[in-house]
């Protein structure tokens, strides 16, 4: 099958797993011991899906709890959240028509998986999973998520033409905008900045077929670059 693009980059939750509300209920119940900012630190880390998980705590302890932020205090929080969050994370479905989505792919072009998850946790998941095999690389924190593209684009010698990345936050939207590449979304229950003007599905499955019988991204480039 001849696709209109040589490489594909995905997010990894609430694009290939339905993790999304997994991370979110693990920042309300790390958080629950202050009730009277638990509104406002969910909000941020609602508003922030592209940061790191260990900026969100330090931002959240020195700016809106007004503590100090500490190594200590970074490992306590970090360790916490890998216990409410990892075993659900490995455990949790798949976003519908996922697997079959990679199974499609696999040995067509290179894949690559971007995410703003600590690199060995997610590498863990992935293997537990066994999902390694179906990535030519992995990019997790300290890399960002325009960076990683970036690099994938040199190491693979192509145009941002040539490349596409499917993610499911407004996040993953703006970074595709900030590298050229075609974006389609995946609806998580997120908002896009630009809903409307560029492809969103429900699943996997759809966006399978939207790109397996798309011949060119020039119908919907100009729309939203």
């Amino acid at each position: 099958m001849q696709l209109p693009f040589k490489v594909l980059i995905l997010d990894f939750d609430g694009v290939i797993i339905e993790s999304v509300g997994i991370k979110d209920d693990a920042f309300e119940q790390l958080f629950r011991g202050y009730p009277e900012h638990l509104n406002q630190i969910i909000e941020y880390h609602l508003a922030h899906n592209a940061t790191i998980r260990f900026k969100k705590f330090q931002y959240i302890t020195e700016t809106i709890l007004q503590e100090p932020y500490t190594d200590e205090k970074e490992q306590e929080l970090s360790a916490a959240f890998s216990r409410l969050v990892f075993e659900r994370i490995v455990q949790c479905p798949f976003v519908e028509g996922a697997k079959a989505f990679l199974d499609f792919f696999l040995g067509q072009i290179p894949v690559y998986l971007v995410s703003v998850s600590p690199k060995v946790e997610l590498e863990t998941v992935l293997e537990r999973r066994q999902l390694d095999i179906y990535f030519k690389q992995v990019y997790a924190d300290p890399w960002n998520k325009t960076d990683a593209i970036k690099d994938i684009l040199q190491n693979e010698s192509i145009g941002a033409e040539d490349a596409v990345f499917i993610g499911d936050t407004p996040e993953d939207y703006l970074a595709a905008k900030a590298t050229g590449l075609f974006f389609i979304g995946r609806f998580s229950g997120k908002t896009f900045p630009a809903a409307g003007k560029i492809p969103i599905f429900q699943n996997l499955f759809e966006i399978k077929e939207f790109v397996a019988h798309l011949d060119s991204f020039s119908t919907f480039q100009s729309d939203y670059l």
